[in-house]
């Protein structure tokens, strides 16, 4: 059978960096396993039937718990003696987060065309400086480096906010209020259950309706304390509400990337429930709304709303995400009909993740599948829908650094636009794909 020189040319670029990406995650086992003294021994030990996978998990949690005990009471000895650092210093965090990838295949273009890339890049940096003032007040910012359409890196403020924790009122615990350009109540929490932002946005973010940051005042918190070593039943402990957690705020509607060009202010909240904390503890029902008007300097701005809704399930082993969303418009109120109203649209998400001990803990399979319609009622076409699919290997390296190897291809219907744009009638942009290698850095 002959195969065309594209189609050799892709399947050569994904064996290459499958290959590459098995080496690299198979020689850093290695090096985990000869630098660290407690691994060989339990994997000894698993060889042996004398322990299982899981026992093997606990009993190193139960070492890494030890382990913070002990610099706990470490930190506690030099309180007692004096603080070693400048009081400028105290109560200070400084951490990394950035996105090294290689993609290749091709993008759709109308009229069925195409164009190939190959590319090395950073799709984004995030430096993020945190300072404790005191146990109920802090402040954060975060810097986010990306590349704009000229090929140049600029830095863009994601985060800067005052932080008051302002206690306990009944059920609601673990309260912080955030005052500046804080946290939309819905992206940070769904990119801290699907563990892949480097790979990609979120179903919703990629969809074009809102992004993770705006200017506002909001508040959140958990339900009813904290699940009890939520770490290690549920591989999670971020939200970590032991019935649940929620998230409340009035924002511009702009989202950090634009500035407000109009007077309206977007109502948003999300509440998550966690129905069975003792049964089932990685189980979570979320809802996530937003009430405002679209970012547009008109005399009648479009309408802006959100519901969405997400079942959850996390495991140390496994993760599972099932969500259903509609919106009529979006945050930058460009999803409009001819006469300027707001446009309605559907769209649904899939996510799973299981991990495979059997090879090694720290690899793991993943996939997820998108839908979304650009035009639910077809006012401006009829076929406006796309279809995404994704599915891919990660491997943990430490703490947070991480390398994925990801197959991604986007099935547009007749109608659609590109992603974020209006649909075109007989748009007929095709199919798009890429092969994806992405290394995480965090410290």
């Amino acid at each position: 059978m002959y195969l065309s020189k594209e189609v050799r040319r892709r399947t050569s670029i994904f064996m290459f960096c499958t290959v590459m990406f098995l080496i690299v995650a198979a020689g850093h086992s290695r090096a985990q396993t000869t630098g660290r003294p407690v691994d060989p021994l339990i994997q000894i030990l698993i060889k042996k039937g004398i322990l299982t996978p899981q026992e093997a998990v606990e009993i190193q949690a139960e070492v890494a718990r030890l382990e913070r005990q002990r610099e706990e009471r470490v930190v506690k000895e030099v309180a007692k003696k004096g603080s070693a650092l400048p009081s400028a210093l105290e109560g200070l965090k400084v951490s990394v987060l950035g996105y090294a990838d290689y993609s290749a295949g091709k993008e759709a273009l109308p009229h069925d065309r195409h164009k190939s890339f190959n590319r090395f890049a950073l799709t984004r940096g995030y430096l993020t400086v945190k300072k404790q003032v005191s146990p109920w007040l802090g402040a954060r910012i975060t810097t986010d480096i990306h590349r704009d359409d000229t090929g140049d890196y600029k830095i863009r403020l994601k985060y800067l906010y005052g932080e008051i924790r302002p206690g306990n009122v009944g059920p609601l615990t673990d309260m912080k209020l955030e005052i500046g350009q804080g946290h939309n109540p819905w992206l940070d929490f769904e990119e801290h259950v699907n563990p892949y932002r480097c790979q990609g946005t979120m179903a919703i973010e990629r969809a074009g309706v809102f992004n993770s940051a705006d200017l506002g005042i909001s508040i959140r918190g958990n339900i009813a304390g904290e699940l009890a070593d939520a770490k290690n039943r549920t591989g999670n402990h971020h939200y970590d509400g032991r019935y649940g957690s929620w998230h409340v705020g009035v924002y511009n509607g702009s989202g950090y990337h634009s500035q407000e060009v109009n007077g309206n202010k977007a109502v948003e909240g999300r509440f998550t429930l966690r129905p069975v904390p003792d049964l089932l503890p990685g189980l979570q029902l979320s809802y996530m709304g937003v009430y405002g008007e679209g970012n547009k300097a008109v005399s009648d701005n479009p309408d802006y709303r959100v519901n969405l809704g997400m079942l959850s399930y996390e495991h140390p082993l496994g993760i599972l995400t099932a969500q259903y969303f509609k919106t009529r418009g979006n945050a930058a109120g460009t999803w409009v009909n001819a006469r300027g109203n707001a446009l309605d649209t559907r769209g649904y998400s899939f996510f799973g993740r299981i991990k495979m001990p059997f090879i090694t803990p720290k690899l793991a399979l993943f996939g997820r599948y998108d839908h979304f319609d650009q035009d639910e009622d077809d006012e401006l076409a009829r076929d406006t829908g796309y279809d995404l699919y994704l599915a891919g290997l990660s491997y943990d390296l430490l703490k947070g650094n991480m390398l994925l190897l990801t197959y991604e291809s986007i099935d547009f219907d007749r109608d659609a636009g590109q992603l974020h744009k209006l649909p075109v009638p007989d748009n007929r942009l095709g199919d798009q794909d890429k092969v994806q290698v992405v290394y995480q850095i965090k410290f």
